[in-house]
């Protein structure tokens, strides 16, 4: 069972941002820890019976868990898990903690019911921290809706996977840096969006943007683009030599070319371990596309079926 104080709740904070990541209130603004501010979600998940079920949760409001789903008919004993919440998007102070452990030959895809928003903050920031604890044999799938920063928000975003030598990662995210429809761009007051994947303690991928005020527009960090993709593909190690170059391959080829709507590149980790897949466009619905075919297409190579509408059963 994980502390229930917001400190531990809290991620690691960039020195960018200390300023204002006070748990006090200011100005009226309820501080961190009070009812509905601190929502936490530790759940293990384990196979019973030939499927994969949950072995042990703890949920605190607001955050909610549903009753496992089997909707992949290649898979029937894969679980599928909608993470939900009472509240309305992430508010300042806010602290979310969720943590995923998947047993040895656990299978599961875990998503949200819906986008988060992150609204506009007087003081304080929000943050949400998100740990996957891979098993050997286990394959977890990480597809959280999109997250959206309001004007005048302020974000503190982390996505950590440990991964055992015989374990599997598919994780994919996408945020958009305003209310494209509002006209808001980059009006957020600062983000900080850090993604971690290790092996045995050994660091595979270490990512950590951290944009406040003008620095938005720089061309080394978020440039023009509002809509940002980033897929993680982690296959058991250690696989034969080609797994991963192939794979590798097979993403790039399936990337479009740049144009002056969307861009988009892959890399591989540490030791080709795995597979970084960065894009970067100006609407959500292309890049959610294209983030969206590289996950299904690491899937056939990784679990050798085709991906799961989780919007549509």
């Amino acid at each position: 069972m994980i502390s229930l104080d917001p400190s531990a709740l809290t991620p690691p904070v960039p020195h960018e941002m200390a300023d204002i990541a006070g748990e006090h209130s200011s100005g009226g603004v309820m501080p961190v820890g009070r009812p509905g501010k601190v929502g936490v979600l530790d759940v293990t998940l384990g196979v019973r019976g030939g499927r994969t079920g949950v072995a042990s949760r703890f949920v605190k409001a607001p955050m909610q868990l549903t009753r496992p789903l089997y909707i992949d008919p290649a898979d029937p004993g894969e679980a599928f898990l909608y993470i939900r919440t009472t509240g309305g998007g992430l508010a300042q102070n806010d602290r979310i903690r969720q943590i995923v452990r998947l047993e040895s030959g656990a299978g599961a895809t875990v998503t949200t019911q819906a986008g988060t928003p992150v609204h506009r903050m007087d003081a304080g920031m929000a943050s949400q921290w998100v740990s996957l604890h891979v098993a050997d044999g286990a394959v977890c799938e990480y597809l959280p809706g999109q997250t959206t920063l309001f004007a005048g928000s302020r974000l503190l975003q982390t996505t950590d996977a440990e991964v055992a030598p015989g374990g599997r990662l598919l994780a994919a995210e996408v945020m958009l840096t305003g209310r494209l429809a509002r006209g808001e761009v980059n009006g957020f007051d600062a983000l900080a969006q850090r993604f971690r994947v290790t092996r045995g303690g050994r660091p595979l991928l270490s990512d950590t943007l951290c944009v406040t005020g003008a620095a938005a527009h720089s061309e080394m960090l978020l440039s023009r683009w509002p809509v940002w993709g980033t897929v993680l593909l982690v296959p058991p190690s250690p696989p034969s030599p080609s797994v991963v170059p192939a794979l590798l391959a097979a993403v790039r080829d399936a990337l479009p070319d740049a144009t002056p709507e969307l861009t988009a590149a892959a890399s591989t980790m540490v030791a080709d371990a795995g597979v970084t897949v960065r894009v970067a466009g100006e609407d959500p619905v292309t890049v959610r596309s294209v983030v969206g075919e590289v996950h299904s297409l690491a899937r056939e190579h990784l679990l050798g079926r085709p991906a799961v509408d989780l919007r549509r059963m």
